[in-house]
């Protein structure tokens, strides 16, 4: 049995850690349709995991000097999104579910001369990765769009606090100098930074009125 191609072969990186070689060409043969590469000791696959990037991880339980867990407890110190597999020989020593859910370890599988179950949970778990680069990608789009909202909000900002001082010239900059001090009286008042953006917003705007006050009032002689 082969894997489905879920999506050309060059798009997923596989780590198997097994301290059988057998079992690791096993495995690399049965996902020939993906990048594989295999580690006998745990403590070099730790070390390729902090410097490549791999999407899956099929990982045996009882190796030295790490056990599987152990391997996974290094790996999620500094990597949370490797989705990972736990493979064991031996159902009776498996870890508690409870250590799975803590180290977000996504499945186990019990090894088997056939790998037809195995293969279907690397299938599933690629899905996964894709599905989760497609709200990665969504996530980011929507992260530029909003910063060219933003951008383009405040740049129609600017333009009001420009007319504002354009109507009166007397009080030019007066904005700018209330927004700089309403911003340095709020930081004391222990403000966050998302209220102290408004007020800074609203103290440059605290004028805005004079926009729509005739010339001949602003700058009748006092």
């Amino acid at each position: 049995m082969r894997l489905k191609n879920v999506v050309e072969k060059e798009d997923f990186n596989i780590i198997v850690v097994d301290d059988e070689q057998g079992i690791i060409d096993a495995i690399t043969i049965s996902l020939s349709n993906y990048h594989v590469r295999g580690f006998t000791n745990p403590l070099d696959a730790i070390e390729a995991v902090k410097n490549e990037h791999f999407d899956l991880m099929l990982l045996d339980f009882l190796m030295m000097p790490l056990h599987g867990d152990q391997v996974v407890e290094e790996i999620r110190k500094f990597n949370q999104s490797l989705y990972i597999l736990l493979l064991t020989g031996h159902k009776d020593l498996a870890p508690p579910l409870e250590t799975i859910k803590r180290l977000d370890i996504q499945g186990y599988c019990e090894k088997s001369n056939n790998f037809n179950q195995l293969l279907l949970l690397v299938e599933s778990g690629l899905k996964s990765v894709a599905q989760m680069r497609i709200i990665e990608e969504i996530n980011e789009q929507l992260k530029e769009a909003n910063e060219q909202l933003k951008e383009a909000y405040y740049g129609t900002l600017e333009s009001l606090r420009l007319a504002v001082d354009a109507k009166d010239t007397y009080t030019r900059n007066h904005s700018d100098r209330v927004s700089y001090y309403s911003v340095l009286i709020g930081k004391q008042l222990g403000f966050s930074e998302e209220d102290l953006d408004t007020l800074k917003q609203g103290a440059l705007f605290h004028d805005i009125g004079k926009i729509g006050i005739p010339d001949a009032i602003l700058q009748k002689p006092r």
